[in-house]
């Protein structure tokens, strides 16, 4: 992480098109936490690590969460409260398995009530869809025709998604997606699903001021072999940094 020790660096920033700065938070005392949070995993294996055995459920063990080598991004962001008290709160990036919800974890942008009702069905079915295409011959001209219905589908969602997701700052205000995502060539899928976009934006509707944050990796290594378990890494480039300039705006005052 350059020449400073990693609890100075910044790990989350984005620059503010209405300051004209880059608002940022730094590892610190999260990288702390991140590593405590590292042995839990170990030794657990499973999301809700703070519930005794009895009372784990097999759904959340990392068998289920993160079969075979499969890796996924952890977040914890260090907050102050009301009254000045420390408040931890952490997040997972979206589940291939479509775990949302876990106790002790911020939620996702979109509620889940609304997501399984708008986005899901659609989702599904452009699963179905992908898995009929890919059961014909690629010389097939009825995979070309699924595929044109598989792509139409899916265009169609995104702008749904879009106006889905509302992101708060701590100004006071909120933005959907599509008027804060700040780069070119569009919004790729998945913005607002990270680790990071998720714990500012909850911080920010429950009147917390956070203090440092740290993302890191856990599992298997990916395959490119750049991603190895307990790494940390500041927010993407491409789907987090063009909006969190705005997401960060008023956490400096």
């Amino acid at each position: 992480m350059g020449q400073f020790p990693l609890e100075e660096s910044l790990s989350c920033f984005g620059f503010c098109e209405r300051c004209g700065v880059r608002h940022g938070l730094p590892y610190g005392k999260s990288v702390v936490y991140a590593q405590a949070m590292m042995e839990q995993f170990r030794s657990k294996r499973r999301l809700d690590y703070e519930v005794c055995d009895e009372e784990a459920d097999p759904g959340l063990s990392f068998d289920r969460v993160l079969p075979g080598d499969r890796g996924h991004m952890f977040g914890v962001m260090e907050c102050v409260g009301s009254v000045g008290e420390t408040v931890w709160l952490r997040a997972f990036s979206s589940l291939g398995t479509g775990i949302r919800d876990v106790n002790g974890w911020v939620p996702y942008l979109v509620e889940t009530e609304v997501f399984n009702r708008v986005v899901l069905p659609k989702q599904l079915e452009i699963k179905r869809l992908t898995q009929v295409k890919n059961q014909l011959d690629l010389n097939d001209p009825a995979r070309q025709r699924w595929e044109r219905e598989r792509k139409q589908i899916s265009r169609g969602l995104m702008p749904v998604i879009h106006d889905l997701y509302q992101l708060s700052n701590f100004r006071g205000e909120t933005e959907p997606l599509k008027a804060v995502f700040k780069a070119k060539g569009g919004i790729p899928g998945g913005v607002g699903d990270c680790c990071a976009p998720k714990l500012l934006n909850y911080a920010a509707s429950h009147g917390l001021r956070p203090v440092s944050i740290a993302e890191f990796y856990w599992g298997g290594t990916n395959k490119s072999g750049r991603k190895q378990p307990g790494d940390f890494f500041v927010a993407c480039e491409e789907k987090c940094q063009p909006i969190l300039g705005f997401m960060l705006c008023g956490i400096d005052k």
